[in-house]
């Protein structure tokens, strides 16, 4: 591993996640690793690293294996669904520990020092938030009577794709792992339609009445999931803040 010191990691799948939390930041250099692309940032005397991995659980994992240093903190952040009535769209989910929904049994716990500092922030912010395990799944998981078994099954709260891949990474290394994620959809979001309605809309111009139901549905769910994802530049901000104040540095 390199001597380059990184106060944080953030982890991110898409950068439609990322976009706002870079628009606050000063990007040093930016530099590709397979399919995923890292970012060291400065911010407020400190410098971070901000990785887009991709989307699913092997990219997040690579992502995680590509490193070649230790960052002090690595959080998963991005969006995720709900698994229960309690949280709605716009819920902050910290995770406790992450899960693989593949075998319920292999888990990673979240930093304890690392949680309290990311409900302080939210607490700040007066944002509504709530700590709970995530799971993570192999494939989307969109239809209500699957989340239900998803839940049962393995007793989280939300589902992402990436958490515990990056948990696994970061347990790996040593570095203590957090998760700060925003339901973008709730338990009873109905399933997107068939994403080739919307690919090739203007080719079915001749059939859009029977197309308008399936393109309302993206619209809802876009419309959505830009207004959760608005909440989580401010707590990742707030969190940088919170650790530098009480400067508990990094764990044993």
């Amino acid at each position: 591993m390199n001597k380059e010191k990184y106060t944080f990691c953030f982890v991110f799948a898409m950068g439609i996640e990322s976009h706002r939390f870079l628009k606050r930041v000063e990007i040093k250099k930016r530099w590709k690793v397979g399919h995923a692309t890292h970012r060291a940032v400065f911010f407020e005397g400190d410098t971070f690293l901000v990785i887009r991995s991709g989307i699913g659980f092997q990219k997040a994992l690579e992502a995680c294996r590509s490193l070649n240093s230790k960052p002090q903190h690595i959080l998963s952040v991005g969006t995720c669904g709900a698994l229960t009535q309690e949280l709605v769209p716009g819920d902050i989910v910290l995770a406790s520990e992450t899960i693989y929904s593949g075998d319920p049994s292999a888990r990673v716990k979240c930093s304890d020092r690392l949680l309290a500092a990311s409900e302080s922030a939210c607490s700040r912010l007066g944002l509504r938030y709530r700590v709970a395990p995530i799971v993570t799944s192999d494939k989307a998981v969109f239809l209500k009577s699957e989340r239900e078994k998803l839940k049962l099954r393995c007793g989280a709260e939300a589902v992402d794709m990436e958490s515990h891949a990056i948990g696994v990474g970061a347990a790996s290394i040593g570095s203590p792992f957090g998760v700060i994620r925003v339901v973008s959809d709730g338990v009873n979001s109905p399933p997107l339609p068939d994403s080739s309605v919307i690919k090739n809309w203007k080719n079915r111009l001749h059939r859009l009445p029977e197309n308008v139901g399936p393109l309302l549905a993206w619209w809802k769910f876009l419309k959505a999931f830009n207004a959760s994802i608005k909440k989580l530049d401010g707590p990742l901000i707030e969190l940088t803040r919170t650790i530098k104040k009480s400067n508990f540095g990094e764990e044993t």
